[in-house]
């Protein structure tokens, strides 16, 4: 685990240099353009020139991205044909098990009320609480080891 933690650290930091890296490369060569045409121009008319260019570079990449982007969520809705009902009922299947989920499939009215109700109860009451608390800190205790030995195994 702390390789993996090492690794991801070390790689946003590898990241954050070459960021560092290109800016710092953009400047000079700002820089260098400024100078260039700084004497037969002037100071401010070449200050207007690489900085207008400089905005326009941005603007220009900026629309590149969002053009892709877009074509990427495009890309991303043709492929996705589950409901949003079948990919809630996917993650919940795991930790409610088969028959819970059918079940609340069949009775959605029953579950939502029940569910505001238990909503409602647990706010209101210091001992509903904790009593739901003590009841489910097993089952979390479960969840949690088995999810840390989930990641014990890949490593």
């Amino acid at each position: 685990m702390k390789n993996k933690i090492a690794a991801a650290v070390s790689l946003h930091l590898i990241a954050w240099l070459a960021i560092l890296v290109v800016l710092t490369g953009i400047v000079f060569l700002a820089l260098g353009v400024f100078w260039l045409i700084a004497a037969p121009l002037g100071a401010g008319f070449s200050a207007l020139i690489v900085g207008g260019g400089l905005l326009g570079l941005t603007l220009i990449l900026g629309l590149v991205g969002l053009i892709i982007a877009k074509a990427r969520s495009k890309a991303k809705k043709g492929a996705s044909h589950r409901s949003t009902d079948n990919q809630i009922e996917e993650q919940l299947r795991p930790f409610i098990g088969d028959r819970a989920t059918e079940w609340a499939k069949a009775n959605t009215g029953i579950a939502v009320v029940g569910a505001l109700s238990a909503g409602v109860l647990v706010a209101a009451s210091p001992s509903m609480r904790r009593l739901i608390y003590d009841a489910a800190r097993p089952l979390v205790a479960r969840k949690a080891l088995q999810a840390m030995q989930g990641l014990a195994e890949r490593d």
